[in-house]
């Protein structure tokens, strides 16, 4: 009796220290597979595994350098740091119009170039379209990389939805004399290549 109590107890111990090594080596791997993706997760400039990253231009191609950008995540849910009710807000882009965007994973990512109303003027708003030509959302997640570009289109004196039909309808009956100009304008207003018009 006494060697059957010696053996389970025996036993019992082995047990134990297998389990408590595979709990390590587990814990290890784990670690490791966090750590391995390298950069930081800030939200500074440049390429960042925890962000989304890109740029965004005009039309023409060129940076959208001093303009903003806004993102849209209407997910049902959705809540992240530096987001407030599914709204991200990049200010006055570099000279190479890049951003970096925290938060994600997003499931419907929307984004539009804001440049903000002068005195006696109005707001400029354009809706961007993603390197894929979306422009009604997509999904996106940390490391991903994603090059934005806004529409040819005027500018929109408010934000408006990302559905085709009011895209559509923003291009074809926004007035820029009426409105807030056109993109050229903008484009030129925020590089200091002239004042618009």
């Amino acid at each position: 009796m006494t060697q059957k109590g010696m053996a389970d107890a025996a036993t019992r111990t082995i047990r134990y220290f297998v389990l408590a090594s595979a709990a390590s080596v587990l814990a290890v791997g784990t670690l490791a597979a966090c750590g391995s993706s390298g950069g930081s997760s800030g939200d500074g400039g440049g390429s960042s595994s925890g962000s989304v990253t890109g740029t965004v231009t005009w039309p023409d191609g060129h940076p959208a350098a001093n303009a903003s950008v806004y993102f849209y995540n209407y997910d049902p849910g959705f809540s992240a740091s530096g987001w407030y009710d599914g709204k991200y807000g990049v200010q006055q882009l570099p000279a190479d119009g890049s951003y970096s965007l925290g938060g994600c994973p997003c499931k419907d990512l929307t984004a539009y170039l804001y440049i903000p109303a002068t005195s006696g003027g109005q707001a400029c708003w354009i809706i961007m379209q993603d390197d894929s030509g979306t422009y009604s959302g997509r999904s996106a997640n940390p490391g991903d990389d994603i090059a934005w570009q806004a529409l040819d289109q005027p500018c929109s004196p408010t934000w408006y939805t990302s559905d085709p039909a009011t895209v559509q309808s923003e291009r074809t009956t926004v007035l820029p004399q009426l409105n807030s100009g056109s993109w050229q304008a903008a484009e030129a207003s925020t590089s200091g290549s002239g004042s618009g018009g």
